[in-house]
C-alpha cells in the first residue's frame, strides 16, 4: 500500500526532544527525521513538548483538515507527570498527575473514536522505558530530594507508576483494533538500556531513536509483507474459481 503523506502525533519524544547541556533540544538523528529521508511520500511531525492527552483532544478536530492518511500516534508520558518542585517543597499534602488514569483512559477511547471515524489508517507507540534512577537524579537536582523520595517512598515507584500508563495505553489501544508497535518491549529487551535513554531518565537517546526507527521500519516491511501474501492469496483464489 502506499501513502500520500505520514503524520506524527505525539509529546517531546515523538518530537525528538533530547536533554543537552541543561537544555533540550531536537536531535538531528531522532527516527521522526530518519524516517523522513527514507520515504518519498511527504511527512509531517506534531510531536509537541509537553503536550498531554487532555490538550491534544481540545484541539483534535483540526486533524479533519489533515491530507494525511497514515498517522503514527503516541501519548501519555506527560499524563502521568507529577508536579516535583511542588512535591518536594510539600511531600504531607496530596499530589496527583497532570492527567489521572481514569481521564487518560477515557481520552484515549474519545482520540481512537474520532481516528475510527476519520477512516485514516493509525499505528501507535507505547512508550519507551523511564529509567527511574536517571529520572531522579535529573529532576530532583534542584529540589529538595529527601522531601521527593520520602513521598515516593522508593525510586522505582516512578518506573511503575509509569508503567501504569503505558499499561493504559496499550489496553485501550488494543481494544480499537489499532495496530501497535511494542517499541517498549524491544527497549527492555536490550542489554544496553543504559545507552538508549538519555541522562534525564525519558527521552531516548540517538541510540534509543536508532531503535524505534529500525521498529518502524521492521513493522512496515513486515505489513508490506503481509498485505501482499493476502493479496496473492485473493489472486490464486480467483483462479481456482
Amino acid at each position: 500500500m502506499e501513502y500520500t503523506k505520514t503524520l506524527f502525533i505525539g509529546d517531546s519524544i515523538v518530537k525528538g526532544i533530547v536533554p543537552d547541556n541543561g537544555r533540550y533540544k531536537v536531535l538531528d538523528d531522532s527516527y521522526y527525521n530518519k524516517f523522513t529521508e527514507a520515504v518519498f511520500s511527504p511527512t509531517e511531525n506534531k510531536g509537541r513538548f509537553g503536550l498531554t492527552s487532555e490538550k491534544f483532544l481540545k484541539n483534535i478536530e483540526k486533524l479533519k483538515n489533515s491530507d494525511a492518511d497514515l498517522i503514527f500516534f503516541s501519548i501519555g508520558g506527560n499524563d502521568c507527570n507529577l508536579n516535583w518542585k511542588a512535591l518536594s517543597e510539600n511531600p504531607e499534602s496530596e499530589h496527583l498527575p497532570a492527567v489521572s488514569k481514569s481521564d487518560f483512559e477515557r481520552n484515549l477511547i474519545a482520540i481512537y473514536s474520532f481516528f475510527n471515524k476519520t477512516g485514516r489508517n493509525i499505528i501507535a507507540i507505547n512508550f519507551p522505558p523511564l529509567h527511574a534512577e536517571k529520572f531522579f537524579t535529573y529532576f530532583s537536582q534542584n529540589l529538595n530530594s529527601s522531601n521527593i523520595l520520602k513521598w515516593l517512598g522508593n525510586i522505582s515507584r516512578i518506573y511503575y507508576h509509569h508503567e501504569a500508563y503505558n499499561s493504559i495505553f496499550e489496553s485501550v489501544t488494543r481494544s480499537f483494533n489499532v495496530d501497535m508497535i511494542d517499541i517498549r518491549s524491544r527497549f527492555l529487551r536490550e542489554d544496553n538500556l543504559e545507552k538508549l535513554v538519555s541522562i534525564d531518565g525519558m527521552h531516548p537517546s540517538k541510540e534509543g531513536h536508532d531503535l524505534i526507527y529500525r521498529e518502524i521500519s521492521n513493522h512496515l516491511l513486515y505489513t508490506a509483507v503481509q498485505l501482499q501474501r493476502i493479496l496473492n492469496l485473493r489472486s490464486r483464489e480467483r483462479v481456482l474459481r
